[in-house]
């Protein structure tokens, strides 16, 4: 039943993990550029105060040129070399390259003030521990924003690969759901088909239509995560019809289900598994056979599953930790994911005989 599911889980993952890593983009590139231009124009602004706008401009562009210039080297370092590093190694980094930054910056800064002819200014450059502390801030504002950006990117990554594990999931369950209905039961409807067909063409005809609906229901409901209750149950009816005509008098069955709930929804082939495990491991091993009820009741605000048969019983305390059980496993571990634990199946022996199979879901 799983064959072949486990394969296509690794590709769209790996893909995700290699966009994970630090990389040059455009969109990075003009985030930066923008930003930077920002800061350029309302430092001019501010300094136009003192000297013409454009000389301003023309100044502060070319101081912001030198930071994000210098600024490069240390992105590559700090932020895409040392990706996979601690946060304590990247902050030593940071105290290491950091002053080289204010360094060279001040430096740079101070040739191209002098080579202006603004020699009041190079002197402050050179003088001033105020532009140490300032240009100190300004690389620490710079590469915080990288960090953080860094961090709401991987965020991003991380919630695109839950989403495709989830689309995955998603997809080996609808592999599950189409492969619900079991091929000796395919196979032995069919022979009876054919049996019949020579003897009662009108309950061949009505043996084919339930088929039909069935796989049709397979089909249509793998598509869907929720169905209307009186859909899953009409098709739970019809695999029971057709079960009944190969097993006769032995099988007898029992739906109780509270008409209130026609609507309500439910994942799709969440029930017929349970009643075929009943009849299959509970009821067809008896000679005599047996009875299967469905009870489907509200309880204040939840709604409870029962399917129960007076079959052999258990085989083990529990089921769910056994090597077999796959279709069990498979529907507890669906409504778990969807509802949460609360909602997994409970598997219980009954006093007289046979068992019941109980899950609760919340009605609203």
């Amino acid at each position: 039943m799983d064959n072949g599911t486990i394969k296509i889980a690794t590709s769209p993952v790996q893909l995700s993990e290699e966009s994970s890593k630090p990389r040059i983009t455009k969109r990075g590139i003009a985030i930066v550029l923008c930003s930077w231009c920002i800061y350029i124009l309302l430092n001019a602004c501010l300094q136009s105060i003192q000297a013409p706008f454009f000389t301003s401009l023309l100044w502060q562009t070319l101081q912001g040129l030198v930071k994000l210039v210098l600024s490069v080297p240390i992105w590559l370092i700090v932020i895409r070399w040392m990706d996979e590093k601690r946060w304590y190694w990247k902050g030593l980094a940071h105290l290491f390259l950091g002053p080289i930054y204010v360094g060279l910056d001040l430096g740079c800064q101070h040739y191209v003030a002098a080579g202006f002819g603004n020699k009041v200014y190079a002197e402050q450059l050179r003088d001033n521990p105020g532009w140490l502390l300032f240009d100190l801030f300004i690389y620490i504002m710079q590469f915080a924003l990288y960090h953080n950006y860094e961090i709401l990117r991987k965020l991003r990554v991380k919630e695109r690969i839950t989403q495709e594990l989830l689309t995955l999931q998603k997809e080996r369950e609808l592999a599950i759901l189409r492969s619900q209905i079991n091929p000796q039961f395919l196979s032995g409807t069919l022979h009876s088909i054919s049996e019949m067909a020579s003897t009662d063409a009108e309950e061949t005809r009505t043996m084919i239509a339930e088929l039909g609906d069935m796989l049709r229901y397979v089909i249509e409901g793998s598509k869907n995560d929720l169905v209307p209750l009186q859909k899953e149950l009409q098709f739970v009816r019809d695999y029971v019809d057709l079960e009944s005509k190969r097993m006769g008098d032995r099988l007898a069955t029992e739906f109780r289900v509270d008409q209130s709930l026609a609507t309500f929804p439910v994942p799709p082939m969440i029930l017929q598994p349970l009643v075929e495990n009943a009849i299959k491991h509970g009821i067809a091993p008896l000679e005599e056979g047996g009875r299967v009820t469905v009870h489907i009741q509200k309880n204040k605000d939840a709604v409870v599953f029962r399917v129960s048969d007076t079959g052999v019983g258990l085989s083990s305390t529990d089921p769910l930790s056994t090597a077999g059980g796959i279709g069990l496993k498979n529907i507890d571990a669906r409504l778990r994911r969807m509802y949460g634990d609360s909602a997994g199946l409970k598997i219980s022996s009954l006093k007289n005989s046979g068992c019941e199979v109980t899950f609760v879901l919340p009605s609203q």
